[in-house]
């Protein structure tokens, strides 16, 4: 009988995704005790004793009875929810609710989503507290890269300020340009690559970055930054000269004031060099000085790579 079970809610690029991964590293890792028992996605309905090759029957067509998700979260058996569901930066709604049930029936909590995470962490952190839950988010900022969770290796350190490049469809955009390429050019080649949306607003405006800024920031303790608050800009009015003389969408953020936008990158700047669809964070602190990472901030392995981490980490402490 399985120590641990997983109820993945939304299974679209991400939860297949980390479906497949797990069950790839499953052995290697230790959890041949853990399953993903249940599944319930909005398009493919709720599922259950299902088989390996489950992803190819979806491919191919098949679909299931619809279920209401909260009763599917509180009469789950899972002692872990997934949650992967679409991101609303207005309200951070359906995905704040899934937690919110979740954590309020007992269920530990893996998320992807940056929209109740930057906007209602404070709620979400104390719920899982009260309950002495875990709520995991590590996919929500540079994806499998480490990012904030780097401080968990590092008791007692303090962080002063941290820099990084946090949406890399606003990054590749700006290293094509810097080739001669105009916007409109980029976003469309973009788009064609699976980079950016239909509707790009959230990475090229900025708010993308902004989000994952916020959420690096309420780790640390900064708990003052949100969306209003900050000053958000992004690349629409970026000229081709601009890019090729080194700008970067670079967030900043210390205790007092966070931002996102434009800025022009000396070439001997380690962010300078971060080019294509690649994220990184430079941390400063008071007993390393500054800390650099940086790898892929998107991408389906990636992002599950981010969820096995977490899943880890819930599991073993």
């Amino acid at each position: 009988m399985a120590k641990h079970k997983i109820l993945i809610i939304g299974f679209g690029t991400v939860g297949q995704g980390f479906y497949e991964l797990f069950h790839e590293k499953q052995v290697s890792i230790g959890l041949e005790d853990t399953v993903v028992s249940e599944v319930i996605d909005a398009k493919f309905g709720f599922i259950k004793n299902f088989g390996p090759d489950i992803i190819t029957q979806l491919k191919g067509g098949k679909t299931f009875e619809k279920a209401d998700v909260f009763k599917t979260i509180r009469n789950s058996e899972a002692d872990i929810v997934c949650e992967f569901t679409w991101v609303n930066i207005k309200d951070g709604e359906p995905a704040f609710s899934h937690i919110e049930e979740a954590l309020s029936a007992g269920k530990h909590v893996i998320t992807t989503n940056k929209g109740p995470i930057a906007l209602r962490y404070e709620r979400l952190h104390e719920l899982a507290a009260e309950s002495k839950l875990k709520l995991r988010f590590k996919g929500t900022v540079m994806s499998g890269t480490p990012s904030f969770n780097i401080l968990e290796l590092l008791p007692g350190i303090h962080v002063q300020k941290v820099r990084g490049i946090f949406n890399g469809t606003s990054n590749f955009i700006l290293t094509e340009m810097a080739h001669g390429k105009s916007f409109d050019e980029v976003l469309r080649l973009a788009q064609s690559m699976g980079y950016a949306e239909a509707d790009p607003t959230l990475d090229v405006d900025g708010f993308d970055a902004a989000l994952k800024a916020v959420i690096f920031s309420k780790v640390i303790g900064w708990t003052k930054h949100d969306l209003n608050s900050m000053d958000i800009k992004g690349i629409r009015d970026i000229s081709s000269s601009d890019a090729s003389a080194g700008v970067k969408l670079l967030a900043s953020m210390d205790s007092e004031s966070a931002s996102v936008k434009p800025v022009h990158l000396s070439p001997d700047d380690l962010f300078s060099n971060i080019n294509g669809v690649m994220n990184a964070a430079e941390i400063t602190t008071d007993t390393l000085g500054k800390i650099f990472v940086a790898g892929p901030g998107a991408g389906r392995k990636e992002t599950a790579q981010a969820v096995l981490s977490d899943l880890v980490e819930v599991i073993n402490n």
